[in-house]
């Protein structure tokens, strides 16, 4: 019976861990899934007409050999918003040098117009539209003043973040349990 409760408990925890660390999903792409042959370009126009919490920044660049960092600078009605350094990540299998560039930028961007610049024209531009842009995270929650909110060290909101302690919480007893029983069980 013994062995049912941990078999239980183990499998429970890593249903909840599945959960817990999965994939952000797409919540905004500037060029709608765009596929095609790229022109490139130094600079992207987007806009959001929502507010968006992000926790990773992407773009679609052409890399040069060797290359494994992008400067990227964001603008917000024309006034900077965040600077960073994307890193290279997954690339087309068939095109080596096309890879996203990518950035945990886990801010909250407000609705409005949108501007990147890179230091140089490698960023995939869809013909007659702009740059490749991909976020991944969830839409803002509206607040009601009713629910309660956390700081960050940037100052954002973190409204999802209870989630998050409590399913860290609840691995780390799954695994403090798990191992307490084999290191103390009688032989």
């Amino acid at each position: 019976m013994k062995k049912f409760f941990l078999l239980a408990a183990i499998v429970f925890g890593l249903l909840t861990a599945r959960s817990a660390f999965a994939a952000d999903s797409l919540i905004f792409d500037s060029t709608d899934n765009y596929l095609g042959g790229c022109q490139l370009t130094d600079k992207s126009e987007w806009e959001l007409t929502k507010d968006l919490n992000v926790t990773t920044f992407q773009i679609w660049y052409s890399w040069n050999q060797g290359e494994t960092t992008l400067p990227v600078t964001v603008f917000k009605d024309g006034e900077e918003f965040a600077a960073f350094e994307a890193t290279r990540a997954s690339c087309d299998p068939y095109q080596q040098q096309w890879c996203n560039a990518d950035y945990a930028i886990n801010k909250t961007l407000p609705k409005g117009t949108y501007s990147t610049e890179i230091p140089t024209a490698r960023q995939c531009l869809k013909p007659g539209y702009t740059g490749v842009v991909r976020l991944y995270g969830a839409e803002a929650a509206v607040d009601t003043g009713t629910t309660p909110t956390t700081s960050t060290e940037d100052g954002a909101s973190c409204k999802t973040c209870t989630t998050s302690i409590i399913f860290t919480a609840l691995i780390t007893l799954i695994i403090s349990f798990t191992a307490s029983y084999f290191i103390f069980r009688k032989k």
